[in-house]
């Protein structure tokens, strides 16, 4: 792959949504833990992980506006420093409801990044130059998540679970000051001015834009459905130890690393890489859903359709995003407020109905990954038909 200018801003947002992605999956291994602790099924502990996907997707709707009124710099302050409160709030927690309230003002917080992390590249680039930087950020965005449930088990076995948010609230005040001390504004000169929320209104109007939209809530729910699922299916119905769970967890993040490395690839078209993704994720839901009724579950009926399902999902990432964004060059912040904030909001949603589905075995999981690629099936079919996004 090319290299890309201003790579080093790419660094700082990839380390931006470090503290997000590891203040949602760091404390998997630790689920079966924190149940005990607090003396609830270990279903219920699905609630703090669709929690703060909620306040993640939520926040982001009124980060996005904000920062094209007053510009990108201080909206990422503030945010990191809504974060900080809600780590000092999760170590103070002493009951489930009050971890799950922990968790929604960290999503407040990271809302931020999940809003910069589609507006900044918009800033920076665009055409084919915007789906490379795209594609080298969802790679980089995946690391995190490969480290951090180890982090968190092994945190949680040495000090128990409160530890793995103690590490994310240094984690955020070490990002909070490299932010405050590097970080340029990016935002373009002349913004049109336009009422706070109306700027929504020619983005809700776009068909386009709104299917791309759901394209990107499809593919995040189906990941956060097995994130979420994982740690009580492994851990509560197959009796693995959190190290186990930990190590297990990150097989399929790697097979996403790759999507996006593929959807990257300069000599492939953007409507045959997207039919790659879209097939990869339809197949990996039948794949996890089949065992399901036949009443089968075991690591590899599990591990197998999910890595499938996160290859699409990393092609998807960056492809959908694209076509989202590249229309809207003056809108970026809100275009990319709702790009995350309704991606992570449905799936945050999707998280806390599987929460109530039964967890006995891989039904439910199967179920809601099948009918999230069918909806991604449902929304690039007519996309398909019609112009590609500028590649020039």
């Amino acid at each position: 792959m090319k290299k890309i200018e201003n790579g080093y801003l790419l660094v700082m947002l990839i380390a931006l949504l470090a503290v997000g992605q590891m203040a949602q999956t760091i404390y998997v291994p630790a689920m079966p833990t924190i149940a005990a602790a607090f003396n609830v099924g270990d279903g219920m502990v699905q609630r703090v992980m669709a929690a703060y996907l909620m306040t993640y997707g939520a926040s982001q709707l009124f980060y996005g506006p904000l920062s094209d009124s007053i510009g990108r710099r201080p909206v990422i302050l503030l945010g990191m420093a809504v974060f900080i409160a809600g780590s000092v709030t999760a170590l103070l927690a002493d009951s489930l409801n009050g971890l799950v309230l922990a968790a929604a003002i960290q999503g407040m917080g990271t809302g931020v990044a999940g809003v910069m992390a589609r507006t900044m590249p918009r800033d920076l680039y665009s055409g084919s130059a915007l789906r490379h930087a795209n594609s080298l950020l969802n790679m980089g965005i995946l690391i995190s998540p490969l480290v951090a449930p180890a982090i968190g088990a092994g945190l949680t076995y040495l000090f128990g679970w409160q530890a793995c948010f103690a590490f994310l609230l240094l984690l955020c005040l070490a990002v909070s000051a490299a932010m405050l001390r590097w970080l340029p504004e990016t935002r373009p000169a002349c913004q049109p001015q336009r009422a706070f929320f109306s700027r929504y209104r020619p983005l809700l109007a776009d068909g386009n834009f709104i299917r791309y939209l759901v394209i990107l809530i499809g593919a995040l729910a189906g990941i956060a459905v097995f994130e979420a699922s994982c740690g009580v299916l492994m851990g509560g119905v197959l009796g693995m130890s959190s190290l186990a769970i930990s190590l297990l967890f990150i097989l399929p993040l790697p097979a996403a690393f790759f999507g996006a490395w593929f959807a990257g690839r300069s000599n492939k078209s953007f409507a045959s890489v997207m039919w790659y993704a879209v097939n990869s994720c339809l197949l990996a839901g039948v794949m996890m859903w089949i065992p399901g009724w036949l009443g089968i579950m075991n690591l590899w009926t599990l591990i197998v359709p999910a890595s499938l399902f996160f290859f699409g999902a990393g092609m998807l990432f960056p492809l959908a995003t694209t076509g989202a964004m590249e229309p809207w060059p003056y809108m970026a912040g809100t275009a990319g407020a709702l790009v995350g904030g309704l991606q992570n909001l449905g799936s945050g949603l999707i998280a806390w109905l599987s929460a109530l589905l039964p967890q006995d075995g891989q039904f439910s999981l199967g179920m809601l990954m099948f009918a999230t690629a069918l909806l991604i099936l449902l929304c690039w079919l007519p996309l398909s038909k019609g112009p590609e996004p500028h590649t020039a």
